[in-house]
Protein backbone atom coordinates (compact mmCIF):
# COMPACT_ATOMS: atom_id res chain seq x y z
CA UNK A 1 0.00 0.00 0.00
CA UNK A 2 1.38 3.38 -0.98
CA UNK A 3 1.42 6.06 1.71
CA UNK A 4 0.75 9.61 0.63
CA UNK A 5 2.31 12.72 2.13
CA UNK A 6 0.20 14.29 4.87
CA UNK A 7 0.07 17.47 2.80
CA UNK A 8 -1.99 15.53 0.23
CA UNK A 9 -4.78 14.83 2.74
CA UNK A 10 -7.81 16.66 1.26
CA UNK A 11 -8.80 19.76 3.27
CA UNK A 12 -12.48 18.80 3.09
CA UNK A 13 -11.69 15.55 4.95
CA UNK A 14 -9.60 17.34 7.57
CA UNK A 15 -12.49 19.71 8.27
CA UNK A 16 -14.71 16.75 9.17
CA UNK A 17 -12.34 15.37 11.82
CA UNK A 18 -13.79 15.38 15.33
CA UNK A 19 -11.18 13.36 17.17
CA UNK A 20 -7.65 11.96 17.18
CA UNK A 21 -6.65 8.49 18.34
CA UNK A 22 -2.91 8.38 19.02
CA UNK A 23 -0.27 5.84 19.84
CA UNK A 24 2.16 6.95 22.57
CA UNK A 25 5.68 5.50 22.15
CA UNK A 26 7.60 7.02 19.24
CA UNK A 27 4.41 8.70 18.00
CA UNK A 28 3.38 11.10 20.74
CA UNK A 29 6.72 10.82 22.56
CA UNK A 30 10.20 11.50 21.22
CA UNK A 31 12.83 9.00 22.30
CA UNK A 32 10.82 8.25 25.42
CA UNK A 33 10.17 11.86 26.39
CA UNK A 34 7.08 14.06 26.28
CA UNK A 35 7.76 17.34 24.53
CA UNK A 36 6.15 20.68 25.29
CA UNK A 37 5.09 20.93 21.64
CA UNK A 38 3.24 17.59 21.73
CA UNK A 39 1.46 18.44 24.98
CA UNK A 40 0.51 21.83 23.57
CA UNK A 41 -0.87 20.15 20.45
CA UNK A 42 -3.26 18.09 22.62
CA UNK A 43 -4.42 21.23 24.40
CA UNK A 44 -5.00 23.02 21.09
CA UNK A 45 -6.93 20.09 19.62
CA UNK A 46 -9.19 19.86 22.66
CA UNK A 47 -9.67 23.64 22.75
CA UNK A 48 -10.93 23.35 19.17
CA UNK A 49 -13.53 20.83 20.32
CA UNK A 50 -11.80 17.61 19.25
CA UNK A 51 -11.45 14.53 21.44
CA UNK A 52 -7.95 13.10 21.89
CA UNK A 53 -7.65 9.48 22.99
CA UNK A 54 -4.36 7.70 23.67
CA UNK A 55 -4.15 4.10 22.41
CA UNK A 56 -0.93 2.44 23.56
CA UNK A 57 0.81 -0.83 24.27
CA UNK A 58 2.12 0.58 27.54
CA UNK A 59 0.90 -1.00 30.80
CA UNK A 60 -2.28 -0.10 32.61
CA UNK A 61 -0.71 1.49 35.67
CA UNK A 62 2.01 3.26 33.69
CA UNK A 63 -0.55 5.04 31.55
CA UNK A 64 -3.00 6.15 34.24
CA UNK A 65 -1.13 9.42 34.96
CA UNK A 66 -1.32 10.30 31.25
CA UNK A 67 -5.08 10.66 31.53
CA UNK A 68 -4.83 13.69 33.79
CA UNK A 69 -1.34 15.02 33.10
CA UNK A 70 -1.74 15.06 29.31
CA UNK A 71 -5.44 15.99 29.30
CA UNK A 72 -6.49 13.01 27.18
CA UNK A 73 -10.20 12.28 26.99
CA UNK A 74 -9.42 8.59 27.52
CA UNK A 75 -6.43 6.26 27.62
CA UNK A 76 -6.47 2.72 26.21
CA UNK A 77 -3.59 0.60 27.51
CA UNK A 78 -1.87 -2.72 26.80
CA UNK A 79 -3.01 -2.82 23.19
CA UNK A 80 -6.65 -2.92 24.29
CA UNK A 81 -6.57 -4.80 27.61
CA UNK A 82 -7.83 -1.82 29.62
CA UNK A 83 -9.25 1.68 29.23
CA UNK A 84 -9.70 4.68 31.53
CA UNK A 85 -11.56 7.98 31.41
CA UNK A 86 -13.05 10.59 33.72
CA UNK A 87 -16.81 10.91 34.11
CA UNK A 88 -18.72 14.20 34.21
CA UNK A 89 -17.83 14.60 37.90
CA UNK A 90 -14.12 14.02 37.24
CA UNK A 91 -14.13 10.52 38.75
CA UNK A 92 -11.96 7.81 37.26
CA UNK A 93 -13.82 5.13 35.29
CA UNK A 94 -12.42 1.96 33.74
CA UNK A 95 -13.08 -1.15 31.67
CA UNK A 96 -11.02 -4.31 31.23
CA UNK A 97 -10.90 -7.22 28.82
CA UNK A 98 -11.81 -9.68 31.62
CA UNK A 99 -12.68 -9.83 35.34
CA UNK A 100 -9.99 -9.73 38.05
CA UNK A 101 -9.91 -13.49 38.72
CA UNK A 102 -9.57 -14.32 35.03
CA UNK A 103 -6.79 -11.79 34.71
CA UNK A 104 -4.99 -13.36 37.69
CA UNK A 105 -5.15 -16.80 36.06
CA UNK A 106 -3.88 -15.40 32.78
CA UNK A 107 -1.00 -13.69 34.56
CA UNK A 108 0.10 -16.97 36.14
CA UNK A 109 0.18 -18.65 32.73
CA UNK A 110 2.17 -15.79 31.22
CA UNK A 111 4.73 -15.87 34.03
CA UNK A 112 5.23 -19.60 33.41
CA UNK A 113 5.75 -18.87 29.72
CA UNK A 114 8.34 -16.20 30.55
CA UNK A 115 10.62 -18.95 31.92
CA UNK A 116 10.49 -20.71 28.55
CA UNK A 117 11.21 -17.45 26.73
CA UNK A 118 14.29 -16.96 28.89
CA UNK A 119 15.57 -20.46 28.06
CA UNK A 120 15.10 -19.99 24.32
CA UNK A 121 16.25 -16.35 24.12
CA UNK A 122 18.59 -15.54 27.05
CA UNK A 123 19.12 -11.97 25.80
CA UNK A 124 15.37 -11.20 25.73
CA UNK A 125 14.12 -10.12 29.15
CA UNK A 126 10.71 -9.21 30.53
CA UNK A 127 10.08 -5.50 30.05
CA UNK A 128 10.75 -3.32 33.08
CA UNK A 129 7.09 -2.26 33.22
CA UNK A 130 5.78 -5.84 33.60
CA UNK A 131 4.55 -5.36 37.18
CA UNK A 132 2.21 -2.60 35.99
CA UNK A 133 0.41 -4.81 33.45
CA UNK A 134 -2.98 -6.48 33.87
CA UNK A 135 -3.56 -8.25 30.55
CA UNK A 136 -0.34 -9.10 28.74
CA UNK A 137 3.34 -9.66 29.35
CA UNK A 138 5.86 -7.60 27.40
CA UNK A 139 9.42 -8.51 26.46
CA UNK A 140 12.07 -5.91 25.71
CA UNK A 141 13.09 -5.99 22.04
CA UNK A 142 14.41 -2.45 21.71
CA UNK A 143 13.68 -0.27 24.73
CA UNK A 144 16.73 -0.92 26.90
CA UNK A 145 18.63 -3.06 24.42
CA UNK A 146 19.70 -2.54 20.83
CA UNK A 147 16.71 -3.32 18.56
CA UNK A 148 16.75 -7.00 17.68
CA UNK A 149 16.83 -7.99 13.98
CA UNK A 150 13.59 -8.87 12.22
CA UNK A 151 14.54 -12.54 11.93
CA UNK A 152 14.91 -12.84 15.70
CA UNK A 153 11.71 -10.92 16.31
CA UNK A 154 9.85 -13.36 14.07
CA UNK A 155 11.32 -16.25 16.09
CA UNK A 156 10.22 -14.63 19.36
CA UNK A 157 6.67 -14.16 18.03
CA UNK A 158 6.65 -17.72 16.73
CA UNK A 159 7.56 -19.05 20.18
CA UNK A 160 4.73 -17.06 21.74
CA UNK A 161 2.24 -18.48 19.26
CA UNK A 162 3.60 -22.00 19.62
CA UNK A 163 2.52 -21.88 23.26
CA UNK A 164 -1.05 -21.10 22.23
CA UNK A 165 -0.66 -17.45 23.17
CA UNK A 166 -1.27 -14.33 21.09
CA UNK A 167 1.62 -12.15 19.95
CA UNK A 168 1.91 -8.55 18.86
CA UNK A 169 4.92 -6.27 18.55
CA UNK A 170 5.72 -2.58 18.80
CA UNK A 171 8.93 -0.68 18.18
CA UNK A 172 10.16 -1.59 21.68
CA UNK A 173 8.22 -4.62 22.97
CA UNK A 174 6.96 -8.06 21.99
CA UNK A 175 3.68 -8.76 23.77
CA UNK A 176 2.17 -12.10 24.79
CA UNK A 177 -1.44 -12.52 25.92
CA UNK A 178 -3.70 -15.48 26.72
CA UNK A 179 -6.67 -14.09 24.79
CA UNK A 180 -6.69 -11.76 21.79
CA UNK A 181 -7.41 -8.09 22.24
CA UNK A 182 -6.43 -5.17 20.07
CA UNK A 183 -6.16 -1.42 20.00
CA UNK A 184 -8.97 -1.32 17.45
CA UNK A 185 -11.48 -3.47 19.34
CA UNK A 186 -11.10 -1.48 22.58
CA UNK A 187 -11.12 1.84 20.69
CA UNK A 188 -14.42 0.89 19.07
CA UNK A 189 -15.83 -0.16 22.46
CA UNK A 190 -14.73 3.05 24.21
CA UNK A 191 -15.98 5.33 21.45
CA UNK A 192 -19.37 3.63 21.43
CA UNK A 193 -19.96 2.94 25.14
CA UNK A 194 -18.26 5.98 26.69
CA UNK A 195 -18.71 8.72 24.11
CA UNK A 196 -21.72 7.48 22.12
CA UNK A 197 -19.84 7.48 18.82
CA UNK A 198 -20.79 4.59 16.54
CA UNK A 199 -18.20 2.89 14.38
CA UNK A 200 -19.51 4.34 11.12
CA UNK A 201 -19.19 7.87 12.49
CA UNK A 202 -15.76 7.11 13.95
CA UNK A 203 -14.52 5.87 10.58
CA UNK A 204 -15.58 9.17 8.99
CA UNK A 205 -14.60 11.58 11.75
CA UNK A 206 -11.64 10.12 13.67
CA UNK A 207 -8.03 9.91 12.56
CA UNK A 208 -5.49 7.49 14.03
CA UNK A 209 -1.75 8.19 14.18
CA UNK A 210 0.87 5.56 14.97
CA UNK A 211 4.22 4.11 14.03
CA UNK A 212 4.59 0.33 14.38
CA UNK A 213 3.19 -3.19 14.07
CA UNK A 214 0.88 -3.10 17.09
CA UNK A 215 -0.92 -0.25 15.31
CA UNK A 216 -1.82 -2.50 12.38
CA UNK A 217 -5.37 -3.18 13.60
CA UNK A 218 -5.99 0.56 13.65
CA UNK A 219 -4.41 1.14 10.24
CA UNK A 220 -6.56 -1.66 8.82
CA UNK A 221 -9.87 -0.51 10.30
CA UNK A 222 -9.92 3.28 10.09
CA UNK A 223 -9.84 4.99 6.67
CA UNK A 224 -8.18 8.11 8.11
CA UNK A 225 -4.77 6.95 9.32
CA UNK A 226 -1.41 8.66 9.58
CA UNK A 227 2.05 7.33 10.30
CA UNK A 228 4.70 9.56 11.81
CA UNK A 229 7.75 9.47 9.54
CA UNK A 230 9.59 6.83 11.58
CA UNK A 231 6.87 4.31 10.64
CA UNK A 232 8.97 3.65 7.54
CA UNK A 233 11.41 1.68 9.72
CA UNK A 234 8.77 -0.95 10.46
CA UNK A 235 6.67 -1.24 7.30
CA UNK A 236 8.12 -4.68 6.57
CA UNK A 237 6.67 -5.97 9.87
CA UNK A 238 2.98 -5.50 9.02
CA UNK A 239 0.73 -5.25 5.97
CA UNK A 240 -1.89 -2.62 6.90
CA UNK A 241 0.00 0.60 6.32
CA UNK A 242 -1.29 4.12 7.10
CA UNK A 243 -2.89 6.17 4.37
CA UNK A 244 -0.68 9.21 5.00
CA UNK A 245 2.75 9.86 6.48
CA UNK A 246 4.16 13.00 8.10
CA UNK A 247 7.42 14.66 7.17
CA UNK A 248 8.52 14.78 10.81
CA UNK A 249 9.37 11.85 13.07
CA UNK A 250 8.13 10.98 16.56
CA UNK A 251 6.35 13.70 18.57
CA UNK A 252 7.11 16.32 15.94
CA UNK A 253 5.07 14.19 13.51
CA UNK A 254 2.15 14.23 15.95
CA UNK A 255 2.39 18.03 16.12
CA UNK A 256 2.49 18.16 12.31
CA UNK A 257 -0.74 16.16 12.18
CA UNK A 258 -2.42 18.35 14.80
CA UNK A 259 -1.47 21.48 12.87
CA UNK A 260 -2.79 20.05 9.60
CA UNK A 261 -6.19 19.47 11.23
CA UNK A 262 -6.33 22.76 13.12
CA UNK A 263 -5.35 24.78 10.07
CA UNK A 264 -8.67 23.71 8.51
CA UNK A 265 -10.82 24.44 11.58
Amino acid sequence: MSMRALADWPPEERRLVKGVLTDIDDTFTTHGRLTIAALDAVERLRAAGLKVIAVTGRPTYWTLPLLRLCSFDAVIAENGASAFWLDAQGRLQSMFYADAETRRQHRHRLEEFALKMQRHFPAIHIAEDAAQRVGDLAFDIGENIAPIPLSQLEAVAALIRAEGLYATTSSIHAHASVVPFSKQSMSQRVLQQVFGIGDDAACRQYVFVGDSANDASMFAHYPLTVGVANVRKFLDRFDAHPAYVTQQEYGAGFVELANSILNEK
